[in-house]
């Protein structure tokens, strides 16, 4: 089993971008695998997590995304792009899934973990090409963290891997399945079809008054009216605040200031040549070397890197681990292709040039007047529209009716209904404006029943609704229906007869009789045609075909025609297949499809049982708040 994980390393733990984690955990604290104590943001079988540790999850995701994207990933970037919805769903699933391994006994032995950390380059001695692990420990002490908490999460990192790996290892679909589904798609039927329509059905029968009346008895739901409400609806929309404040110059100027260094300075980027040598003797030499013109790449070459092993591309300051390097290589004056004398760093001896230089970047006030300006009027405006929603929830606390309420705050419901839960009226006319999810909420309220104060699903703001009255769903008087009625009775008879004509025409093939024979009274010849799965017209449908192929030869399919009232009846008489036509290779790239499909389903399964098993209650009004606009 080890040497199974321990060949497994290299592959599983690709996505593991070890550096940025680090870095990550050096800004925000290394989580604690324990059960967290105090309001619980996210609840995962007996493991709580709190709305700080949301946070730091949070800030570490994006500082590795800011990372991939060349430090351009804002925290309205990482919002809008769905990231707290990811890492809510990350914490969940892990937390899932350590709780799983610790319920069936399974532990990630140290001696792997130990395997992982000196099999990772990024502990590598360069010059050795082996574990350091002075390098290692330099690191983690650098940003206070101890080698114990490191190896911990590495632990259960490689644990969960462990239990995904052994999900989806299966590699290409089986050989048979495969070939059955080539098979599949190759397949071609001969039929020949029989399209039965109105005139081909003999003549149609006049309904009775009785006729007409019995229909109405047997079928009273299809002319009973449905369930109407009226009710009462407020909507404050955040918007409807915003029409008569204005945001202070001299304020707007000051939140400029505020987050100038933060948002609007784009700090200077520098693209950099680095190798670090053993000793001072060696790095001078290289040095210069360097300044009489030997290129770095043949310096790099000569220690066995590549160029773009030794390059980093438009690094900031911050990105550079070691403190040392980080200083000189931003040193003022530097130009492209300055060459720095060598620096005292972390792993020995380092010398660097400078390969390109972007400068820094501000963001006028001008540039920006118009989002801050938005961003100010947006806090001023939501501040004014929970005073609104406060002032009204007052005066319903002193029993004032929603109406009432609103009145004294200056505002005014608008009556809806009688409508249906589909926001028809009676008689069929559609009543616009209602919000979809007022609508909704009216049809969840009891008669006389309020509701809060409720979101708007765009998040403008909110609405409250009164349920003035409920209108109980009713038959319909006979006469008012009368032309439905009968409309109805036609269709009813036409489609009985093209049906009792099919099942002739069925019973006679049944009884001996060709299929020509059995159309023969109709003056109808049956058309012969060779289909495959994906053939359609006017006549067979994507579901008759589905039914063409699913029965056996000889036997006969019927159903509705894809286009009017008319039926088919269809006879399978061949059944043959085509040539395979795809390649060697193709057909190689189809399995692995396939087997990763159903690895995929496998996975999903096993993530959602154990999601279910430990149960996950997440505190909205707490992530909510974390992840609100204005924070």
């Amino acid at each position: 089993m080890l040497s199974q994980v321990r060949g497994a390393l290299k592959g599983a733990m690709a996505w593991f971008i070890v550096v940025l984690l680090i870095l990550a955990f050096a800004l925000w604290g290394v989580p604690e695998l324990r059960t967290f104590s105090g309001s619980a943001a996210i609840t995962v079988g007996d493991k709580s997590f709190t709305q700080q540790y949301v946070q730091n999850e949070f800030n570490r995701a994006m500082f590795v995304r800011r990372q991939e994207n060349g430090g351009d990933f804002t925290r309205e970037d990482a919002i809008a792009s769905g990231l707290p919805d990811q890492v809510v769903n990350s914490i969940a699933v892990s937390s899932a899934l350590d709780q799983f391994t610790n319920k069936m006994g399974l532990a990630m032995p140290r001696e792997i973990v130990r395997d992982y950390l000196q099999q990772n380059e990024n502990f590598q001695n360069p010059a050795t090409g082996k574990f350091d692990r002075f390098r290692l420990e330099s690191i983690l002490s650098q940003n206070g963290i101890t080698v114990q908490e490191f190896e911990s999460r590495i632990a259960y990192e490689l644990m969960r891997n462990q239990i995904i790996g052994a999900l989806t290892s299966s590699g290409p679909a089986p050989n048979q399945l495969v070939d059955a589904m080539l098979l599949r798609q190759t397949e071609r039927r001969r039929i020949a079809y029989l399209t039965v329509t109105n005139d081909m059905a003999g003549i149609a029968a006049e309904p009775t008054p009785n006729d007409l009346k019995t229909y109405y008895q047997q079928n009273q739901a299809a002319f009973t009216a449905p369930e109407y409400r009226t009710f009462d609806l407020l909507i404050l929309r955040r918007s409807d605040f915003a029409k008569d404040l204005k945001a202070p110059e001299e304020e707007l100027r000051q939140l400029y200031k505020a987050n100038k260094e933060r948002l609007y300075d784009k700090p200077e980027r520098r693209t950099l040549y680095q190798l670090t040598y053993d000793t001072e003797a060696e790095a001078t030499a290289a040095a210069a070397s360097l300044r009489q013109g030997t290129p770095f790449e043949n310096i790099a070459r000569d220690k066995g890197f590549s160029l773009e092993e030794v390059t980093f591309t438009e690094a900031q300051k911050r990105d550079i681990l070691d403190p040392s390097v980080a200083e000189a290589a931003f040193s003022n004056g530097l130009t492209e292709g300055a060459v720095i004398d060598p620096v005292k760093s972390l792993f020995g001896w380092t010398i660097i040039q400078i390969a390109g230089v972007t400068p820094p970047e501000t963001k006028t006030f001008e540039e920006v007047r118009d989002a801050l300006e938005a961003d100010y009027l947006n806090n001023d405006t939501r501040r004014a529209l929970l005073n609104a929603v406060d002032e009204i929830e007052e005066e319903r606390d002193t029993g004032a009716s929603l109406a009432a309420a609103a009145e004294a705050a200056g505002f005014k419901v608008k009556t809806f209904g009688p409508v249906d839960r589909f926001s028809f009226a009676p008689g069929g006319a559609i009543v616009d404006k209602i919000l979809g999810e007022a609508l909704a909420e009216a049809f969840r309220l009891d008669e006389g029943e309020e509701s809060e104060a409720l979101d708007l699903a765009d998040n403008d703001g909110y609405f409250l609704i009164a349920l003035r009255e409920i209108t109980p769903p009713a038959l319909l008087p006979l006469d008012d229906v009368r032309d439905e009625i009968e409309q109805r009775w036609r269709k009813q008879e036409r489609e009985q007869r093209i049906s009792n004509t099919i099942r002739s025409i069925r019973e006679a093939v049944e009884n001996g009789q060709t299929l020509e024979e059995a159309a023969a009274p109709l003056n109808r010849a049956p058309i012969e045609i060779v289909i495959d799965r994906r053939f359609e017209n006017e006549t067979i449908s994507s579901a008759f075909n589905e039914q063409i192929f699913f029965a056996n030869l000889g036997d006969l399919a019927s159903g509705p025609t894809a286009i009017g009232e008319a039926q088919v009846v269809a006879e399978i008489r061949n059944i043959t297949y085509a040539r395979n036509s795809i390649s060697a290779s193709e057909e190689d790239i189809y399995k692995q499809y396939i087997g990763y499909q159903i690895n995929q389903e496998l996975l999903e399964a096993f993530m959602t049982a154990i999601r279910e098993d430990y149960g996950v209650k997440v505190n909205k009004a707490q992530l909510d708040s974390l992840f609100a606009e204005a924070q």
